[in-house]
């Protein structure tokens, strides 16, 4: 009962964050214009781009699911990072200020996913205070990501759905 669909991030390329999150907006403003219930996941870095969504969109995305989510400190992201997805950095910065924009009903709505042990973001880094923060049984960052869009989905879907 659920119609998933795909919007990668394409963090690497030289597109800049704003025109990036502006084709996300548009694509929710689309949906949502068509009727459909929107919801949003984030996996890893996308998690960013969700709750900027989110933060904007607010009255037209019932919920979020966040997975191995890098949603707080963005200033402990790693050189690699950026100096390969600028895009994402700008994202991770712009998400500490969209946090601070939901109020606790917003918040309500967020569900965030993260590992025992996770390698590339740290658990404070996915928790977020007045969301449902969950703990997966888990160990590494692409094993939790695997899991909980596979195994864990149902489950956060009859969430989604619940809101």
């Amino acid at each position: 009962g659920v119609d998933a669909e795909v919007f990668q991030m394409q963090w690497a390329d030289n597109e800049p964050w704003e025109s990036k999150v502006q084709r996300l907006l548009e694509r929710i403003d689309e949906l949502n214009n068509q009727g459909k219930t929107v919801a949003l996941v984030g996996v890893s870095a996308g998690a960013s781009a969700v709750i900027n969504a989110f933060a904007a969109r607010q009255d037209k995305i019932v919920g979020c699911v966040l997975i191995a989510g890098k949603v707080n400190r963005p200033q402990a992201i790693g050189q690699r990072y950026r100096d390969e997805d600028p895009s994402f950095i700008t994202s991770a910065y712009d998400c500490e200020k969209a946090l601070k924009t939901l109020d606790a009903e917003a918040k309500k709505r967020i569900l965030s996913r993260f590992a025992l042990i996770d390698e590339t973001v740290y658990r404070p880094d996915s928790r977020i205070p007045g969301a449902r923060n969950r703990l997966s049984p888990t160990i590494s960052h692409v094993g939790t990501i695997a899991f909980q869009i596979t195994l864990g989905a149902p489950s956060f879907i009859r969430w989604l759905k619940r809101l």
